[in-house]
């Protein structure tokens, strides 16, 4: 049964790779399924042969490019807007190789240059690892507050990424709170005794607020158009679901500081409304 259903999955997977590259790039030949997934033609074939089965009228073959192309009945794929634009950004960042993706043929994409804050693999794996296994972690902590360097206990739950960096939240056994801590400030971490503390105890972490975002009144009403649309705001408003414990991070990576209302309406696009628990 456990080989079935790994073969299933494989199959599923092909079949859902091969939509995505009919719908994002246009054309789906068989050569495209055996150089991705290492199939010999025959299984290229059947899987070819189970996509037209499943997707009917959503496929049809072209001979004049020697491919399958997709009609206007396929109006969708199994990778959104944003998977492709996320898998696009990885091959900029060159963590996957382009031959590896959705499209064929990926298009040239720049990064904005952003200053890298280093994270120590053997930092990083323990930490992984006390989070997984809900282990307490002594490391040394260098504080942007404190001048001296300290030796903090830990009880991390949970990593954070707050759009440039990555901290791990842990409860710190010294100060008796839940925190976060960037990890490019830990060291020589170790893994000592069980948590007593889990992450149901982090009320913050467990709490959820509703940031109300609408376009900042100083805009016309067709830039107030264009934010909307920017933003896929509905009814002129983007309601943004967020743990208690990231909502300073959210704000500042969107500009809504506090004061950011007083900005000119040029520079400052949206602006907070409300800040409020879920209902």
């Amino acid at each position: 049964m456990a080989h079935g259903q790994k073969t299933k999955w494989s199959v599923a997977q092909r079949l859902a790779f091969a939509v995505d590259r009919l719908f994002w790039e246009g054309s789906l030949q068989r050569e495209d399924l055996i150089a991705r997934f290492g199939l010999s033609p025959a299984q290229a074939t059947a899987d070819i042969a189970r996509l037209r089965d499943t997707m009917g009228s959503c496929i049809a073959y072209d001979i004049s490019r020697r491919a399958y192309v997709p009609t206007d009945a396929l109006a969708s794929a199994p990778t959104g807007a944003a998977g492709l634009l996320a898998e696009l950004r990885l091959m900029a960042e060159g963590i996957i190789d382009r031959t590896a993706g959705i499209l064929a043929d990926p298009p040239a994409v720049e990064m904005v240059a952003a200053l890298a804050r280093s994270v120590d693999p053997q930092v990083l794996r323990p930490v992984i690892w006390a989070i997984r296994d809900r282990k307490v972690m002594e490391a040394t902590y260098v504080s942007f507050q404190r001048p001296e360097v300290t030796r903090r206990r830990l009880l991390p739950h949970a990593l954070v990424f707050d759009g440039f960096r990555w901290h791990a939240r842990a409860h710190d056994a010294g100060d008796g709170c839940f925190k976060d801590f960037l990890l490019s400030r830990l060291s020589e971490p170790a893994l000592c005794g069980e948590a007593d503390v889990t992450a149901e105890a982090d009320a913050a972490w467990q709490s959820w607020r509703v940031l109300r975002i609408v376009p900042h009144p100083g805009l016309s009403k067709h830039q107030k158009q264009v934010v909307m649309r920017d933003y896929g705001m509905v009814n002129g408003k983007l309601d943004l679901k967020v743990r208690e414990a990231v909502t300073f991070y959210v704000r500042r990576r969107l500009g809504l500081v506090d004061g950011h209302e007083e900005h000119p309406a040029h520079e400052q696009h949206i602006v907070l409304l409300s800040n409020m628990p879920p209902s």
